[in-house]
């Protein structure tokens, strides 16, 4: 029963790529229906040929309740980076502005890898921190701005929501 969700969860993601790269609005509906079956081809057949290789995933990851906690998170992120990178332009154009750059320790209550992963690419994505390496459920982040020595808020800070978002579509 593990192998069918897998193949199923691969051949729908894989037909929902298909569509996005292909559709256009103004698309005659005959062409989009020779897309759609096309689609439909191409995404069994690559299902067939690498769902092996996504064991232990399903349809649960297309819960509504998770899809919400993703979109959130996707426009939080978007959100965050826009702010990081407004600050880092007040860095780099204020060189007297005093800066403090350092390795911070942040705990993270996420267990999945997959997880873990997404929370360290939205840190390093958001200019100024950049996720060094994880041991366990520590991540390890340089900073070019440490605002606080305590583990506890340093991660608070450097998190945001990020990690609560990321439980609600991981847990």
């Amino acid at each position: 029963m593990e192998g069918k969700p897998s193949f199923t969860y691969v051949a729908i993601a894989m037909l929902v790529i298909w569509l996005g790269l292909t559709y256009s609005p103004s698309m005659p509906f005959e062409m989009f229906l020779q897309e759609f079956g096309a689609g439909v081809v191409v995404a069994v057949f690559i299902s067939a040929l690498t769902s092996k290789n996504f064991t232990g995933l399903g349809l649960r990851y297309f819960h509504p309740r998770r899809v919400a906690y993703f979109i959130a998170f996707f426009f939080i992120f978007l959100k965050e980076m826009v702010k990081a990178n407004l600050n880092m332009a007040r860095i780099v154009l204020s060189p007297s502005l005093p800066v403090k750059p350092g390795i911070v320790e942040i705990k993270t209550g996420l267990k999945q890898p997959s997880a873990k992963l997404l929370l360290g690419n939205a840190i390093t994505l958001t200019p100024g921190t950049m996720t060094l390496d994880y041991s366990g459920d520590r991540a390890y982040i340089h900073w070019v701005e440490v605002k606080s020595e305590d583990v506890d808020k340093a991660g608070d800070i450097i998190k945001g929501s990020f990690e609560k978002l990321l439980r609600g579509v991981f847990q």
